[in-house]
């Protein structure tokens, strides 16, 4: 049995610090404008920090061994939730994500994603012997991607749709499967997801604004130009702590999905390099732990956390950066949100659990 790997605690509290500090800076104005309390978003993500940290601490003593006999059931429950939320769900947007209870809102995919990686290891463990049957390997996880795939553009959410897509192929890839295999399941998805651009309308204005941002400046396009005057007036080494001007109405979502924006005008190229520096160490310190990980599970377990955590930092930064469409992937640990911030904790709640228990 492994000792606490203290990096990753601390990496994930720094990330935590700058995260709250920077949420202060871009939403302290926004939130005393409209809610008439300048902290109203950090109180709120302190509870989540809290919820979080719990939960964290929960899961890092969990039996995995023990919750891998009801592997079945917790992909069941997970796929529930996400039809529960197309019912019962209260609609924000033109879209039925989020359940709200008490003042707050819970997007279950957040932590359907985890269920599902969870599922997947279990699956490929049980399945380690029949890695080149097509219809033992891969048909029962398409089945269950499709079911998730479908009920997530029924919300609509065709980001986190993708997002689901690519993991498990990322996951497959790393467990052995054949490449041919994979080939097949683009292949299926494809129509699909073209389906799914021509109907419907918010992905081709998404996709309008990325690709030609200047001809849409005041309608799509509008984001992401706040965010490249907000990056690019940062220069090498920024404005100063608190002096952004995108924060001041411009761009939207500053203390959310283009909170790196925000920390690149304020830091500059230098701050916003040295906390790309701390994402990629602690992503560096995720993979140590997978490399002394023994037995299939923990293993392909671990690949999956790698990559879900790893997904969403370079979404989010290719985003800010204008090299992907809009998407609303939070920064994790920085972006203020409570599903993603919880479900982020857990997450590395459980490679901590990892790192304990199956370390060689």
């Amino acid at each position: 049995m492994q000792k606490v790997n203290w990096r990753i605690i601390f990496l994930t509290a720094a990330l935590v610090l700058i995260g709250l500090l920077f949420l202060y800076s871009a939403s302290g104005i926004y939130a005393q404008f409209k809610y008439g309390d300048g902290f109203f978003f950090i109180k709120r993500q302190l509870l989540f920090v809290v919820i979080g940290v719990i939960l964290a601490a929960g899961v890092y003593r969990l039996n995995l061994e023990k919750l891998r006999t009801r592997s079945r059931t917790v992909i069941v429950v997970a796929l529930a939730s996400l039809l529960g939320v197309l019912i019962f769900g209260k609609e924000a947007g033109g879209a039925k994500r989020w359940y709200h209870f008490l003042g707050f809102s819970f997007q279950p995919i957040e932590f359907v994603k985890l269920a599902y990686i969870f599922y997947i290891a279990d699956f490929l463990d049980r399945k380690r012997f029949q890695m080149y049957r097509f219809k033992k390997i891969c048909l029962p996880v398409y089945l269950i991607l499709a079911v998730l795939v479908i009920l997530l553009l029924l919300q609509p959410d065709f980001g986190n749709s993708v997002f689901l897509i690519l993991l498990t192929i990322s996951v497959f890839y790393f467990g052995g499967v054949p490449v041919k295999f994979l080939m097949t399941a683009a292949g299926a998805v494809l129509p699909f997801l073209i389906l799914a651009f021509w109907k419907l309308e918010y992905i081709r204005r998404r996709i309008l604004g990325f690709l030609f941002p200047w001809r849409y400046s005041r309608d799509v396009g509008f984001q992401l130009i706040q965010s490249y005057i907000a990056i690019g007036s940062g220069r090498l080494l920024g404005k100063g702590l608190g002096m952004s001007r995108q924060k001041l109405f411009y761009l939207p979502q500053a203390h959310n999905d283009f909170i790196f924006s925000i920390v690149a005008e304020e830091l500059g190229f230098v701050g916003a390099v040295f906390l790309i520096y701390l994402y990629f160490f602690l992503i560096w310190n995720f993979i140590k732990v997978l490399e002394n990980l023994q037995g299939v599970f923990p293993r392909m377990f671990m690949t999956g956390l790698i990559f879900a955590f790893s997904y969403q930092v370079i979404i989010n930064l290719g985003v800010c950066l204008g090299f992907l469409p809009t998407k609303g992937l939070p920064l994790p640990f920085l972006s203020y949100g409570g599903s993603s911030l919880v479900s982020n904790f857990v997450l590395i709640g459980l490679v901590l659990n990892l790192s304990k228990n199956y370390h060689k």
